[in-house]
């Protein structure tokens, strides 16, 4: 992609649907949840099922921005604020979670919940005066490479968050390319975890920037 420039704006109602299914393909092949999901399908629909009911229970509670290239929605970050709180596992359940429970590999599911918890706890723990959580950004899979990742955390998101108060921005990552990306980004790393789960072990890493 030549002449790269993106247009920033906050998800609509309308846009929910278009933006979970960016962001199940993005995660598809990413070991957070290939290692308790390795069959593909099953991975899909549990992607599906489970970013669907995080899109809906955050909704109105966290922030999502999306970048559009010639119109076209091309990436989309969801953000907490510092004030933000985690929903009830109720309102969870109410927005489509159950749908996520009632799949088959329910073992997979559980082991998978508490990893995700455990891994995004100490960047939670930092979220006060002023520091903002970029909880997952996510790019079209058909404009990966073009530099887009770079640009929303440059740009868009840096802007979005200093426009709302925000001094800082932390987040974490299990992918060793992803780790070295958010460092050559002036990210510093703040944690450092290990999962263990049906013989595969992953790392964990949480970095942190002022902006």
């Amino acid at each position: 992609m030549q002449d790269l420039s993106l247009q920033y704006a906050p998800m609509q109602r309308s846009e929910k649907g278009a933006c979970v299914e960016l962001a199940v393909h993005s995660f598809a092949d990413y070991e957070y949840f290939t290692n308790y999901f390795p069959e593909e399908s099953q991975r899909i629909e549990f992607l599906r099922r489970a970013i669907g009911s995080e899109y809906s229970t955050t909704l109105g509670k966290a922030h999502f921005l999306c970048a559009y290239h010639n119109q076209k929605l091309v990436a989309v970050a969801q953000l907490f604020h510092p004030e933000y709180r985690k929903p009830s596992s109720f309102r969870y359940l109410t927005h489509g979670w159950v749908r996520v429970l009632t799949l088959p590999n329910r073992d997979a599911v559980n082991a998978w919940m508490k990893m995700d918890e455990e891994a995004g706890s100490y960047c939670h723990s930092l979220m006060h005066e002023g520091k903002w959580y970029l909880s997952s950004l996510t790019v079209d899979t058909h404009h990966k490479g073009c530099g887009i990742g770079t640009m929303m955390l440059k740009e868009g998101i840096r802007k979005y968050v200093l426009d709302h108060g925000g001094t800082e921005l932390c987040l974490f990552t299990n992918s060793e390319s992803n780790l070295q990306f958010y460092q050559h980004q002036g990210y510093q790393l703040v944690d450092e975890k290990q999962f263990h789960y049906n013989g595969k072990t992953m790392g964990s890493w949480s970095l942190t920037k002022k902006l």
